[in-house]
Order: C-alpha cells, then sequence, then structure tokens
C-alpha cells in the first residue's frame, strides 16, 4: 500500500510541474501561429479596372487618338507556392473591353478651290475571357510583400459591336446634327470572323504589393497589382487584310492597308483577395490555430 501511495504521489508532482512549467511558456500570437505554417495553396477573386489600347505598326503612319476607354475586369486565380519565393498561378479573367481611334482630315479637296475639315472615329466594345500562366517572385518576406510577376496570355473575344463614323467638321450643333447636315455617317455591325480573330496569344507582365492579414486561426492574402499586356500575333482578320470583309465600310473606317499591323495592348489595375487553402485540425488543439 506504501509502495502504490509513493508511485500515485511521485506521478501527481510530475504532472503538476510540467504544467506549471507550460504555463510559465508565452503564449503564441495570431502573427506567429499562421506564420509557423503557410499554405502551398491558394485561390483568389479578383476584381479591377481594365484601358484597352490597340497599336497599328507600318501603313501609311496616318496619325491618329487613342483616349483611355476603361472597362471592368474580374475573375478567378489559383496559386501554387514553389518556395517562400516563388509561386506559378493559373489566372482567368473576364473583360469589357472598350477602345477609340479618332483622327481629323483637314483642308480635304472637294470641289474646285474648295476645301473642307472632316472627321473620323472608330469605337469598339466587346467582352473578352483572358487566361494566363503566371510566374510571381516576392522580393522579401513577412506581412507587407512587394513582388513582380511575367507570363503568357490567350485571349478569346466573345461578342462586341464596332461603330464606325464619318462627319464634315462644322462650328456648330451636336455630332448627330452635323452628321445629318453634312451627310456624315454612323455604322454599327456586330463582331465576327470577319472582323474579329477568334484568339490571340501575348506575354502579361506587372509589379505589385501583397499585404498579409492575420485573423485569429486563420490568414488571408491581398494583393494589389498593375500590369500591362502586349498580344504577339496581328489582330487584322485574313478577311481584313485582303479588303473581303463585308464589314470594313469604305472609307468611314480606318482601313486596315492604311494601318499595316494591328495589335492589342491594354493595361490593368486590380486587387485580388487570396484565400489560403489549410485544412484544420480536429481535436482539442484547434484553439491554437494549428493546420496541415
Amino acid at each position: 500500500m506504501k509502495k502504490s501511495t509513493i508511485i500515485i504521489l511521485v506521478t501527481l508532482l510530475f504532472i503538476g510541474g510540467t504544467a506549471k512549467a507550460q504555463f510559465r511558456k508565452p503564449l503564441q500570437s495570431a502573427s506567429n501561429r499562421v506564420n509557423s505554417s503557410e499554405a502551398k495553396y491558394n485561390i483568389g477573386l479578383s476584381g479591377g479596372l481594365t484601358s484597352t489600347y490597340w497599336v497599328h505598326f507600318g501603313g501609311t503612319k496616318t496619325q491618329y487618338n487613342a483616349p483611355f476607354n476603361f472597362g471592368l475586369i474580374g475573375g478567378l486565380t489559383l496559386e501554387r507556392m514553389i518556395n517562400g519565393n516563388t509561386s506559378v498561378s493559373l489566372e482567368g479573367y473576364y473583360a469589357m473591353r472598350k477602345t477609340q481611334l479618332n483622327y481629323e482630315v483637314l483642308n480635304f479637296p472637294v470641289a474646285l478651290n474648295e476645301n473642307k475639315d472632316f472627321y473620323r472615329q472608330f469605337d469598339a466594345e466587346y467582352q473578352e475571357v483572358d487566361v494566363q500562366a503566371i510566374l510571381t517572385y516576392y522580393l522579401s518576406k513577412g506581412n507587407l510583400r512587394p513582388y513582380v510577376f511575367v507570363g503568357p496570355r490567350v485571349s478569346v473575344p466573345l461578342n462586341g459591336t464596332s461603330v464606325w463614323t464619318k462627319q464634315e467638321i462644322l462650328n456648330y450643333g451636336t455630332p448627330e446634327q452635323q452628321i445629318s447636315e453634312t451627310g456624315g455617317s454612323i455604322d454599327t455591325v456586330t463582331f465576327n470572323g470577319q472582323n474579329a480573330r477568334q484568339f490571340n496569344v501575348g506575354l502579361v507582365a506587372g509589379v505589385g504589393l501583397l499585404y498579409k492579414l492575420n485573423i485569429g486561426n486563420y490568414y488571408f492574402l491581398i494583393k494589389a497589382d498593375v500590369s500591362g499586356h502586349a498580344a504577339v500575333i496581328n489582330s487584322f482578320t485574313s478577311e481584313e487584310i485582303n479588303g473581303e470583309s463585308q464589314n470594313v465600310i469604305g472609307a468611314s473606317y480606318i482601313d486596315p492597308y492604311l494601318l499595316g499591323k494591328r495589335f492589342n495592348t491594354d493595361v490593368t489595375a486590380k486587387i485580388t483577395l487570396m484565400f489560403p487553402l489549410k485544412k484544420q485540425l480536429q481535436g482539442a488543439c484547434i484553439r491554437w490555430g494549428e493546420y496541415d
């Protein structure tokens, strides 16, 4: 009996001493808990603004204006961390694109000793799906991390319309009044295989800043970045290049043979909310924020 009592007392003293030592240890902060176990996969939702610009090379070097036109962009991204500073991701976006070209023809001869000024404009509005594979390099570690990224993109236009406008330049009235009085015209056509290449391939690159937001047993990643994209395939269709498109409305459009080659580019600013994919352990330790 005495031997059993001694063993029980020793056991209780050992447990008590261990528990006392554990409570002397400082509790982990939310930041330290998650920093000790980073997720390998992150899934994110993105949204922002994009400005589309069509660049022309060759042709007759027509001096045209291309004002900024902004559209919305949104999509999903799946990121896989390779190591502490590098990741690869697959991203898909739905973009609403707008672009415009306009220029003036001044002192154009219309009769003997009679010249007039004319204004011509081309507008395009269309939707597009972009899929890109991105390599990202984070320049530092911690809760605030700048990064750079680069990767290829495949672009697929879905639908849209093109509007060709031509008019004589007058010093009064609205554009519609000027067109009515001067015999100008507005022609609207739908995007199709004759005037819109069905897909394109390009390169995207950009810079951004990541912020890590710790919340209890979990954390979020907030990314803000700016990127530029340039397609590498001439976006004029073969019908446009060969003058066979039914949607090139004579002189009211800046004809392909005047402009040579056309390449679609855009600049995008977006914010992405990333959700780390981590499996939470079940049991008493859940309150300490332990994850796989």
